[in-house]
C-alpha cells in the first residue's frame, strides 16, 4: 500500500496549472495521476446501477415516512370522519389514504438532507461531487507536504490522504465511496 495525496478540481484550467508546479517541483510522472470523477450515483458500482442501495442522506428517510404516514392517516381519518357524515362512508377511507400518503410524504421529505462526511458509513457511503481529481504517489520522503502545498495552492478542494494501491503511475483502486482523511 502507498501513501497517497489527492484533491479535487472544479475547473481544468487549476489542475492544469496543479500538474505542471507538481512536475516543476519534482514529482515524476510515475507519482502522479490525473483522471475525472463522475457525478455521485454514475459509477455503475451496483448490480442494479447507480453505485449504492441508498444514500448516506436518506437513511433515516423510512423512519419519516412511517411516522408521517401514522399522523396523517390519524389526522385523514378525523376529517374522513366528519365528511362522511356528508358524503358517506368511502370519504372516510379515501380522505384517511390520502393523509396517510401525504403524511408519508412530507415525513420522507422531512429526513432527506445532503450527506455530509460525518454520515458515512459502508452501507451509506458518501461520495465526493465530480470534477478533476489529482493524486500523487507520496512515498518519497518530505514528498507528502511538498504535494499539499502544491494542491492547496491551485485550488483542490475535498484534499486529503489515504492508503491505496500505486501501480504504473496510477491509482488502481480508487473508489469514489470512500472519503479521503481530511488533510
Amino acid at each position: 500500500m502507498s501513501t497517497i495525496v489527492a484533491g479535487r478540481f472544479e475547473r481544468s484550467l487549476d489542475a492544469d496549472a496543479a500538474l505542471e508546479a507538481l512536475r516543476r517541483d519534482g514529482f515524476s510522472q510515475a507519482e502522479i495521476d490525473a483522471f475525472n470523477v463522475l457525478p455521485p450515483g454514475q459509477h455503475a458500482l451496483s448490480p442494479l446501477g447507480g453505485d449504492v442501495h441508498s444514500d448516506a442522506g436518506a437513511q433515516h428517510a423510512g423512519t419519516g415516512a412511517a411516522i408521517g404516514g401514522a399522523l396523517g392517516l390519524v389526522v385523514g381519518l378525523v376529517i374522513g370522519a366528519i365528511a362522511s357524515l356528508h358524503l358517506g362512508a368511502p370519504a372516510l377511507w379515501i380522505i384517511g389514504g390520502g393523509g396517510a400518503l401525504i403524511g408519508a410524504f412530507a415525513g420522507v421529505m422531512g429526513r432527506l438532507h445532503d450527506a455530509t462526511r460525518r454520515d458515512h458509513t459502508p452501507e451509506h457511503p458518501v461520495e465526493m461531487p465530480a470534477g478533476r481529481m489529482i493524486a500523487v504517489c507520496v512515498d518519497r520522503a518530505g514528498s507528502g507536504d511538498r504535494a499539499i502545498s502544491v494542491l492547496r495552492r491551485h485550488g483542490a478542494l475535498e484534499l486529503g490522504r489515504t492508503q491505496g494501491q500505486w501501480r504504473d503511475g496510477g491509482w488502481k483502486d480508487f473508489d469514489p465511496r470512500s472519503p479521503l482523511a481530511a488533510v
